[in-house]
């Protein structure tokens, strides 16, 4: 009798430490799953003879998928307002806010300590031409690529929309936050005197400006893109009402991105 309790028992621990020994190997297999996450990197490329520094965004979806837009930051200082640093953020946070969509966003390492205006807009804009043809080369094979900024940034978004060559135009998505009065007046003048490359293709642009920034001289620019109803362009403009400079652009690069990409 005690014979068969002692089997029984030797029984009862090998079926238990078999259990137990499944359950460890079972909770090693899910300790050693790796799971893919977003993450940004830097990189070096050339523009006009000079070594510059970008980063890009690479979601999560980029370890399988390489067919993926690309939005470009550009952001300089600010030179009338508040310094903000986190527009690289806040561009990947619009990104993320429409459900199963992905894009790369790239921007400069740094934040440059320049004034944009008008008259230096080529120099400026062909760092972020070279900066696209690099990405192209080294990350994406999709095609699309947005152009994004506010301030004075974004009047250079602006006056790349419309003074790219159609040829070789780099382009074909603009968001544009508050630009700065003399980049729209710069705009409004070229308009008015029809004085930029036709022949343009497939272009999308979202306008957005707040209370901080000049109304009447915007209201004039946004009818005048109406008014000219360019068969090349598909346009949204929005004013936003209860809002200033310092606290738009989370919401409008949201928006755009949201307009530019049709969800």
């Amino acid at each position: 009798m005690k014979a068969k309790n002692k089997f029984i028992i030797v029984s009862i621990i090998l079926t238990f430490g078999i259990v137990s020994f499944s359950s460890i190997g079972e909770v090693m297999i899910d300790t050693n799953e790796t799971t893919t996450l977003s993450k940004t990197e830097t990189f070096a490329f050339s523009s006009n003879g000079t070594t510059t520094k970008g980063k890009i965004f690479l979601p999560a979806s980029y370890e399988t998928n390489k067919n993926l837009p690309a939005i470009y930051l550009i952001d300089f200082t600010e030179q009338h307002f508040k310094l903000a640093t986190d527009e690289f953020e806040r561009v990947i946070d619009g990104v993320k806010q429409i459900q199963g969509f992905d894009a790369l966003v790239v921007s400069l390492e740094n934040i440059p300590d320049i004034d944009a205006e008008p008259e230096t807009f080529l120099g400026q804009y062909e760092v972020f031409k070279n900066m696209a043809s690099y990405v192209d080369s080294k990350y994406t094979n999709n095609s699309s690529r947005t152009f994004i900024g506010k301030g004075s940034e974004s009047g250079i978004v602006l006056m790349a929309l419309f003074l790219e060559n159609p040829e070789t135009s780099v382009f074909d998505n603009f968001i544009v936050t508050d630009p700065s009065p003399k980049y729209a007046s710069a705009i409004i003048n070229l308009i008015e005197k029809d004085n930029f490359p036709k022949n343009k293709l497939n272009k999308k642009l979202h306008f957005s400006f707040s209370t901080s920034n000049d109304r009447a001289k915007c209201t004039k620019l946004i009818n005048l893109i109406k008014e000219a109803q360019y068969q090349w362009l598909q346009f949204e403009s929005i004013e936003y009402t209860n809002s200033d400079y310092e606290n738009t652009y989370p919401i409008s690069y949201a928006a755009g991105i949201k307009y530019i990409f049709n969800k």
